[in-house]
C-alpha cells in the first residue's frame, strides 16, 4: 500500500547519531520513547557551499520545474483544490529531487528554517531492500506554495537531511529538512512562515491532508483521522490522493488562516484511506536537530 517512487544519490557526508530520550511521560509515551532511544539516526550533508546552492537552484529554475509541469494533471483532480489560500498556500509545497530522472513529493515549513517530509522522498532503497545501503537523493529544492508551474515564493535549497537510519521501519517514515536561507538571507520561516508542529499528539475529526499528487496545485482532503490500535505509529485518514502527495501534511485545528498543527505525514495508501507517519518523539529528536535546539 505504498505511494514510494525510486530516486537516489551519493552521499556528500553522513554523521550518524544515537538518540536520546528525556522527560517525564505516560506509559504509551515512555514506550515510544524508548523506541526513539534505541534509533540512530543519520544526518546527512546536502547542498552546504555557495556553489553547490547555486547548481541545485540552476537545475529547477533553468529547466527541471518545467520539464516536471509535463507530467502534472491540471484538472481532473483525484481530491478537490485547496482554494482558500492562506497560511496553507504559503507553508505547503513541492520538494524536487533526482536520481537519473527527476520526481517531486509534498513537504511543509514547520519551524524557523525547517521543513518536513517523508523519508522516502529523500532516499531510495536498492535492489536489496536495506534501509542502510539506500542511496541518497540528489538536487533537493523547495518551492513552498507551487501552482501552475510558478515558483511564487522562490525556492530554497536544503542543508542537511535528518532522518532515522531504519527509515523504513512503520513510524520512522519521516525527514526533517534543514533548509539554507534565501539569497537575501531570510529563513524560509521569514519567507513564508510556518505550520505548528506536535509530537506525540492525536489524530482529530477533522484531519486534514495535503498534496501534490503529480498536479499543478495543491489538493485537500478532510475526514476523521484514526490511530489504528495496531498500527499505534501511522494515522490513518479517508482520503485518497496518489503518487506525489508523499510527504504531505495531516493538519489538525485547522483555522480560518490556514495555520493548524501538523501531527502526520503522508506514506502510503490502501483501499480509500491514506496512512501517514505520525510524529512521536523520533519526529521530534530530528527537528531538534535540524532547528539546533
Amino acid at each position: 500500500m505504498t505511494f514510494r517512487r525510486a530516486r537516489g544519490w551519493a552521499a556528500a557526508g553522513v554523521l550518524l547519531v544515537s538518540v536520546a530520550g528525556c522527560g517525564p511521560y505516560s506509559h504509551t509515551a515512555r514506550t515510544a520513547e524508548a523506541r526513539a532511544a534505541e534509533q540512530q539516526v543519520l544526518a546527512h550533508d546536502a547542498a552546504l557551499s555557495a556553489a553547490e546552492q547555486q547548481l541545485v537552484e540552476r537545475y529547477w529554475v533553468g529547466h527541471g520545474i518545467a520539464r516536471m509541469t509535463k507530467t502534472e494533471r491540471s484538472e481532473d483532480f483525484v481530491q478537490p483544490e485547496w482554494d482558500k489560500g492562506g497560511a496553507i498556500a504559503l507553508t505547503v509545497g513541492r520538494i524536487y529531487a533526482t536520481s537519473g530522472r527527476d520526481a517531486a513529493c509534498t513537504a511543509t515549513v514547520v519551524g524557523t528554517n525547517t521543513v518536513v517530509t517523508a523519508a522516502h522522498c529523500v532516499r531510495t532503497s536498492l535492489s536489496d531492500g536495506s534501509s542502510r545501503t539506500a542511496t541518497w537523493d540528489e538536487n533537493l529544492y523547495f518551492v513552498p506554495g507551487y501552482r501552475d508551474g510558478q515558483s511564487p515564493y522562490g525556492g530554497f535549497t536544503v542543508r542537511r537531511v535528518h532522518m532515522a537510519e531504519d527509515w523504513q521501519t512503520d513510524g520512522n517514515d519521516v525527514a526533517m529538512l534543514e533548509m539554507n536561507p534565501a539569497a537575501d538571507g531570510r529563513t524560509v520561516a521569514a519567507v513564508v512562515g510556518a505550520q505548528k508542529i506536535a509530537f506525540g499528539a492525536k489524530p482529530g475529526n477533522p484531519t486534514h491532508q495535503f498534496g501534490y499528487p503529480y498536479t499543478s496545485r495543491v489538493l485537500h482532503c478532510e475526514g476523521p483521522g484514526i490511530q489504528p490500535r495496531r498500527e499505534p505509529e501511522l494515522f490513518r485518514i479517508p482520503c485518497l490522493m496518489g503518487v506525489g502527495s508523499s510527504g504531505g501534511p495531516y493538519i489538525v485545528d485547522l483555522d480560518p488562516a490556514g495555520m493548524g498543527t501538523v501531527v502526520a505525514v503522508n506514506v502510503s495508501s490502501a483501499d480509500s484511506h491514506s496512512y501517514g507517519t505520525a510524529l512521536g518523539p523520533l519526529a521530534g529528536r530530528l527537528y531538534a536537530q535540524s532547528e539546533h535546539h
